[in-house]
């Protein structure tokens, strides 16, 4: 039998690569706290920044004290988002001092012009080392591309603001996943021997429906997280992640290949437990994930079922290749987003965990087929 890529496969890479684009932008594991507000104003100012196409590192979620949170074409950038312009400031002065030396302030987009004149004020004051002249305070202080209360809509769900967020962190998997749906579907018309103008015209539909399904399940993937039923099922999934991991380092080879895996993705050395916590996040996402996209690619062979248009016999193996194809495709977006990371992080992160996630998506469904052929 010869293997191709089909549909589900290219939903199996779909949930793969969405989970990988919810852990790479959305610390959403913060949004619940007092301050999460400010983890939201961080994600979505720096998404902001990628999609002007600057290059973005957010460093600051190794929570370094004193440390920048991001570093956008080289300059370091620290975020402070408070109710006034005032507080805003002050939050980045320590003892009467500023305490990021060298780095820029961001300050809510409604807050920039009032933060300009206080910092003016405070290098008047002699509070910022190194700087006496107040104009700097134009060039120091950052306008964020959200205001106070867009970042507090971002920390929510349900929210106009949190789900435009959500639908530019999946904005790649979701052209990805339209772009490779388009090509497996006319190539298969042109295999059935349709029409260049019929398979076109299948295939248009076709990548259409895959994109706008990767999109729901992205975007409901990451405002389910903001839920407390979202997190609980995220503390459940990385539960049952650790555990996994535990008994895979039990052997050298296994702990190679989760500090190995673990480090490509992060783009530094990272060991033991370390390197377990950065699998078991990627684990925990895709859990989620791959339970929405699972249920959506069944309900409808259920509804089937109910309808007497499919048998109990193909709805089983239906499901079962489903689970199969998403669960291999994060296996394989795994290893494909370390050597994306690895030639270009970021975009080369998520094309390589979305071709890798095909790859993966195709070896599980073919295996999953071949053994249900042999129980017919």
């Amino acid at each position: 039998m010869k293997k191709q890529v089909n549909n589900s496969t290219v939903n199996g890479a779909s949930a793969a690569s969405s989970a990988q684009s919810t852990n790479s932008y959305m610390q959403y594991t913060q949004y619940r706290n007092k301050q999460g507000h400010g983890w939201a104003a961080e994600d979505a100012n720096a998404m902001a920044d990628r999609l002007r196409g600057k290059h973005v590192d957010q460093v600051g979620k190794d929570n370094s004290r004193n440390g920048a949170d991001r570093i956008v074409n080289g300059v370091e950038i620290q975020t402070k988002y408070c109710a006034s312009a005032r507080e805003s400031v002050n939050a980045a002065f320590q003892d009467g001092s500023y305490r990021y030396n060298g780095m820029k302030l961001e300050v809510p987009k409604d807050q920039y012009e009032e933060a300009v004149k206080i910092m003016a004020e405070k290098i008047r004051n002699g509070q910022v080392q190194g700087v006496s002249d107040p104009a700097v305070a134009k060039d120091m202080v950052v306008k964020g591309n959200c205001t106070y209360q867009q970042a507090k809509n971002i920390a929510k769900a349900g929210t106009v603001d949190s789900i435009k967020f959500d639908i530019k962190t999946q904005a790649v998997t979701c052209g990805l996943t339209c772009g490779i749906s388009f090509v497996v579907s006319y190539a298969n018309g042109v295999r059935a021997g349709m029409s260049h103008k019929e398979a076109l015209k299948q295939a248009s539909v076709q990548a259409a429906k895959s994109g706008g399904t990767s999109l729901i399940v992205g975007v409901g993937t990451q405002q389910l997280l903001r839920t407390p039923v979202g997190r609980s099922m995220a503390a459940s999934a990385t539960h049952a992640s650790r555990t996994v991991l535990d008994t895979v380092c039990k052997t050298e080879i296994g702990k190679k290949v989760v500090e190995k895996t673990a480090s490509a993705l992060v783009g530094k050395q990272v060991v033991n437990q370390t390197a377990k916590n950065v699998l078991a996040k990627g684990m925990r996402t895709n859990m989620v994930t791959g339970g929405i996209m699972l249920a959506v690619q069944t309900v409808p062979d259920a509804i089937k079922v109910c309808r007497g248009k499919m048998s109990k016999g193909e709805f089983c193996k239906n499901a079962a290749t489903n689970t199969a194809s998403i669960g291999g495709g994060y296996a394989g977006a795994t290893a494909g987003a370390a050597i994306g990371t690895m030639v270009c992080p970021g975009i080369g992160t998520a094309i390589g965990g979305f071709i890798g996630g095909v790859g993966g998506s195709i070896v599980s469904s073919h295996a999953v087929k071949g053994i249900c052929s042999i129980f017919k």
